[in-house]
């Protein structure tokens, strides 16, 4: 019986810059400046470190150039909740952006608190983070003050944060809730309620009751406050919000209802339904979003459809200019949107 000896494959020693060093002949800093395009290298010896590093397969140590930077290869993201469909897209164009650039989110989930928000730039400081990109719904003092500390480059999504010095990307919520609007009043509809949030999410409260109040004025249309239910993100408040305006009668009663997240606009007509009201025929609804509730209930929810993966997408490009220094430049970009009509007006 013969013994077939068994090959054993030994793995080789990674090269290092002083390998690369030692067979170019000449030192670590010029190797150094070849490798990170810096300062000047006479042509020949250029070529020459150049098919050293080729043939020995060098390939610097990301270790290495993180601490020689002072930061990790992480992106710390900041989300006010989790299970949220607008989230989910914006962090998904995130991840399609630094992913193939091998950079890893740190993410930070705050259940909408401000505390923890403090918390999260703290322990981006810590781990030296390359930046953060924020999805905020407000901007107040405490959260101002942990920014400033913190000393990162940052790119705010949701709200606009110019007057801060931070780069922000945002929707035209104003905009987007008057087209809407006339939409619904293209439709002959001239009593229209609104849901909308308080202040703990400025530019979905705010500037969407802004945008339903620009298209009420442009008709020449008064404004009635008990139209007007300042509703809240939590479950049920979009029934809760339908039940107050149903308490009208006659011609004090709305014709139609526009919700400022889709989420709100489902809870509305869930109530419509147990209260006997058909949508549209005898009440219209729109929300804003375009989540995926909204092809799905019936009738299929008329809405405003954001590019929120795209929206993530340009935010991890705004941070990439920031990281790499490319610019000191406060940009604001505002993201294109449009309107997703279906048979629920």
């Amino acid at each position: 019986m013969s013994i077939v000896p068994r090959m054993v494959s030994i793995p080789q020693k990674r090269p290092t810059i002083r390998d690369v060093a030692t067979l170019a002949g000449v030192s670590t800093s010029t190797v150094s400046r070849v490798l990170n395009n810096s300062g000047y290298v006479k042509a020949e010896v250029r070529e020459r470190i150049e098919a050293v590093v080729s043939r020995m397969h060098y390939t610097p140590s990301e270790l290495a150039k993180q601490l020689k930077s002072q930061r990790s290869g992480l992106i710390g993201v900041i989300i006010p909740k989790i299970n949220s469909y607008t989230t989910s897209e914006i962090v998904a164009g995130i991840s399609a952006t630094h992913a193939p650039l091998r950079y890893q989110m740190l993410l930070a989930n705050t259940a909408n608190s401000v505390a923890e928000e403090v918390t999260a730039y703290d322990l981006f400081r810590r781990q030296r983070v390359g930046g953060v990109l924020h999805l905020a719904t407000t901007v107040n003092t405490g959260l101002v003050d942990a920014i400033r500390e913190a000393g990162l480059p940052i790119v705010m999504i949701g709200q606009d944060a110019r007057h801060l010095g931070i780069t922000s990307v945002i929707q035209n919520e104003r905009s987007a809730a008057r087209q809407i609007m006339e939409h619904l009043l293209s439709r002959g509809h001239k009593r229209i309620g609104l849901v909308t949030v308080g202040e703990e999410d400025i530019q979905v409260g705010r500037e969407r009751t802004a945008g339903y109040l620009d298209a009420l004025q442009a008709h020449g249309l008064s404004v009635d406050p008990a139209l007007i239910i300042c509703a809240s993100f939590r479950s049920g408040a979009g029934e809760e919000a339908a039940e107050q305006l149903l308490r009208a009668s006659g011609d004090a009663r709305c014709t139609a209802i526009l919700a400022v997240t889709d989420r709100l606009a489902v809870g509305v007509m869930a109530c419509l339904h147990d209260h006997g009201l058909r949508v549209p025929d005898d009440m219209a609804v729109a929300g804003m979003g375009d989540s995926d509730m909204a092809s799905m209930v019936r009738p299929a929810l008329s809405t405003v459809h954001y590019d929120y993966a795209g929206t993530g997408a340009e935010a991890a490009r705004l941070m990439l200019k920031l990281w790499e220094a490319k610019t000191s430049e406060v940009e604001r970009i505002v993201m294109p949107y449009r309107l997703a009509l279906r048979r629920s007006t």
